[in-house]
């Protein structure tokens, strides 16, 4: 049966550690209203390995206690809040794509399993810490909520490949001579993020970049962008500047910006 409100409020981490599989992931969705769309019943929750979206890992280490597993909830119509403190430690994935999950996301507390997050498309709201991040984590989307305040980009993990943060309502400046490199994809696009952006010390990973329909402002020096790149948006900025094309087979996107295409 899943724990009340009042109950699992009073657990604290230490009991995380000694609580099962099944009751962290009861605990987990205690605040989703319609859950029973994911675990059968509110009441009687059904064992964890029948419930919806939830995939085992085919291979398993041989001491293993409890099994490693994915988690896809995406396009479940999902309502309510979620508390991501008390995901497992054996989960590695967590994807609610395209829902209504709404409430404060904090990225502090995952578990050091977790390498893939999506939270994207949902009502997300208030500021994230950036600077705490599973160690192995590399793919993390929280695109398309209302999350906001500022961004440190400098304390990523470098297991990080990529990371897409598109259409909040973050502010401020931001940095990019720190980021992980491992990183490919990085999406800060369609923000309220303002300031000069640094692009002569990105990863030489980088593959696209989103700066797109920020307040970015002032010249930026493209000189020394990294061969990998293949895809650099910053429309709708008021960067400024020029890039020597030349060979490059890299699409860059500067309408509505102040940025000159040098052919």
């Amino acid at each position: 049966m899943l724990l009340s409100a009042v109950e699992s409020s009073h657990l604290g981490r230490l009991d995380y550690a000694s609580l099962s599989t099944q009751a962290l992931m009861e605990i987990l969705i205690e605040g989703i209203e319609n859950r029973e769309l994911i675990c059968g019943s509110t009441e009687e929750p059904v064992d964890i390995e029948q419930w919806e979206g939830l995939e085992y890992v085919q291979e398993q280490p041989v001491d293993a206690a409890e099994k490693r597993f994915n988690v896809d909830w995406s396009y479940f119509n999902l309502v309510g809040t979620i508390d991501l403190r008390w995901l497992p430690p054996t989960a590695i994935s967590l994807d609610v794509y395209d829902n209504k999950l709404s409430g404060s996301m904090d990225l502090t507390v995952l578990p050091l399993s977790v390498e893939w997050l999506i939270l994207e498309r949902n009502a997300f709201s208030g500021e994230i810490d950036l600077r705490h991040l599973p160690t192995k984590i590399q793919h993390l989307n929280v695109s398309y909520n209302q999350l906001s305040g500022s961004l440190e980009l400098g304390k990523l993990p470098n297991s990080m490949q990529e990371f897409h943060l598109g259409a909040n309502r973050f502010s401020g400046t931001v940095c990019l001579r720190h980021l992980p490199r491992s990183l490919q994809v990085l999406s800060v696009n369609e923000n309220e993020l303002s300031g000069p952006v640094d692009l002569t010390r990105l990863p030489v990973s980088i593959e696209r970049l989103w700066l797109n329909k920020n307040y970015f402002e002032g010249k930026a020096d493209f000189r020394q962008l990294p061969e990998s790149i293949q895809e650099l948006n910053i429309s709708y900025t008021n960067i400024s500047g020029e890039i020597a094309v030349g060979n490059r087979r890299t699409r860059f996107f500067v309408e509505h910006s102040k940025v000159q295409l040098i052919r």
